[in-house]
């Protein structure tokens, strides 16, 4: 039976750990952790030696050596030096965290922005010229529903650990209800966020109503955000089921659709090639979405007006 499997797994641990010692580490020592003897030690130093691309150069290797009777180990230089990020990379970079820069979590928000900036000290000198170009010309916001301030208010009920009066929306009853929350933590799942209460129940963050923040604290449980997490995440979908009519080119079809959310935002990425015929629920929030969206051209001149939302325009009229 190979012996493959067992020794990446040593030298996985093996070549991080000796790294990090630049005096090198004693055989003895290495031995205790691997659970092995001093020959098995050397056999694996021999098989694992010059390890790196098939194509590279001796100074592209990770070589761990024996020297007496400690094992040092010497990183290539891609591994020491600072990382130096090219044009393309550095600005998929800065507009994938362009939504968190916009969100409206003032810790998410506070830590995309460090992170930014560590980007650009991280960046060639090409790339750091043309960084503040993009970052003044690109604004991209997240889809989302949910109120700004609401978000907030929860941000600081669970870092506060304090107790949280709502009016929250129950769909599956159509009632609003009055809840006393004790937040323990903020999920997103699927674009949406989620509360999780201190006993280890969710709420969609859009369907509150009010939220008002109390003096009270309280002692948080333990609740495994991981879990509730991977249930949210694979939970399937409920809700009505409703037929929409849609024209994409000259053709007319019904689609069934159980979120008008979702709906809207496809409608919008299809920059002008669907319109929604009924029923008069989606066409209005179709409006609303377009009127929201021609207000950031107001200053433009019409005809500098994108063709999708004059396109809008003209089916809302």
């Amino acid at each position: 039976m190979s012996k493959l499997p067992e020794d990446l797994a040593r030298f996985l641990f093996l070549v991080p750990y000796v790294a990090q010692h630049e005096e090198g580490v004693p055989v003895s020592e290495l031995c205790e952790q691997l659970s092995t003897d001093v020959a098995s030690l050397r056999r694996l130093i021999e098989r694992v030696a010059m390890v790196g691309s098939p194509d590279g150069s001796p100074d592209e290797m990770v070589e761990i050596y024996l020297e007496g009777d400690r094992v040092f180990v010497a990183l290539p230089q891609r591994f020491t030096r600072p990382p130096r990020f090219s044009i393309e990379e550095m600005l998929a970079l800065l507009v994938a965290l362009a939504p968190l820069r916009e969100g409206d979590l003032p810790t998410l928000r506070s830590q995309a922005q460090a992170l930014t900036d560590r980007l650009l000290s991280l960046s060639s000198e090409r790339a750091e010229a043309v960084a503040p170009a993009l970052l003044q010309r690109v604004v991209i916001r997240a889809d989302g529903a949910e109120s700004p301030v609401h978000l907030r208010d929860l941000e600081c009920a669970v870092q506060g650990h304090r107790v949280v009066d709502a009016e929250y929306y129950t769909a599956g009853r159509d009632a609003l209800t009055q809840r006393e929350l004790r937040p323990v933590g903020l999920l997103q799942v699927r674009g949406a966020w989620y509360v999780v209460g201190n006993d280890g129940k969710t709420f969609k963050v859009e369907r509150f109503r009010r939220i008002a923040l109390r003096d009270d604290t309280f002692v948080p449980a333990e609740v495994d955000l991981a879990e509730l997490r991977r249930r949210l995440a694979t939970r399937r979908i409920h809700g009505e089921m409703t037929d929409l009519e849609l024209r994409i080119g000259d053709k007319t079809s019904r689609y069934p659709a159980r979120s008008l959310h979702s709906l809207v935002r496809w409608v919008r990425t299809s920059r002008g090639r669907v319109a929604v015929v009924g029923p008069a629920e989606a066409r209005s929030a179709i409006a609303d979405e377009m009127k929201a969206l021609l207000a950031r051209y107001e200053r433009r001149s019409p005809s500098k007006l994108p063709e999708t939302a004059k396109r809008s325009e003209a089916e809302e009229r």
